[in-house]
């Protein structure tokens, strides 16, 4: 027990909660009846397995948006950078408009996996506050690509609990 009085606080000013303020739980993600789920990490707040090896990784970020996709796709697929969001289709995630990228050919691994020929990658990533939320699907190329409706699904249906869509800034 301290001998020292503690001060009084005072709040003066509030913000606006985003899906960042509360704990990893707050993320609600419903889980396609083909996929299985896998124990989230430290950096993963939802980790799913689909097919024989592909698997669906949804995390958060910082920075922008490009930089983030441009590192995706340069880096781990050898691809040209993309100067613009402009031409990628987007998804509607948390009241917000998400982007989705692909890229297909040769993985170059990285984060414990190994390389691989014909894998191809599906992303998509929301700015949410000063945040990104990412969801990344990698695996072999036709399994990938044959999921894209259900990724795309279930990107919309992600929602933060207690929050409706339009709350989430």
């Amino acid at each position: 027990m301290s001998c020292r009085e503690n001060a009084e606080v005072v709040v003066t000013e509030q913000r606006e909660l985003t899906m960042f303020d509360a704990n990893r739980d707050s993320l609600v993600a419903v889980m396609p009846p083909e996929w299985r789920q896998l124990p989230g990490t430290q950096f993963r707040l939802f980790n799913y397995r689909f097919g024989e090896d592909g698997e669906v990784a949804v995390g958060r970020s910082r920075g922008d948006i490009l930089p983030n996709i441009n590192r995706w796709v340069v880096d781990q697929f050898g691809k040209k950078p993309l100067a613009t969001t402009d031409d990628l289709q987007k998804v509607s995630v948390l009241g917000q408009q998400g982007v989705l990228v692909s890229a297909k050919g040769k993985f170059k691994g990285g984060m414990g996996k190994p390389a691989r020929e014909n894998a191809a990658l599906l992303g998509m990533i929301v700015a949410v506050g000063d945040q990104l939320l990412t969801v990344k699907m990698i695996g072999d190329a036709d399994a990938v690509f044959s999921e894209k409706d259900r990724l795309i699904k279930f990107c919309e249906k992600l929602r933060i609990s207690g929050l409706r869509s339009e709350e989430i800034k």
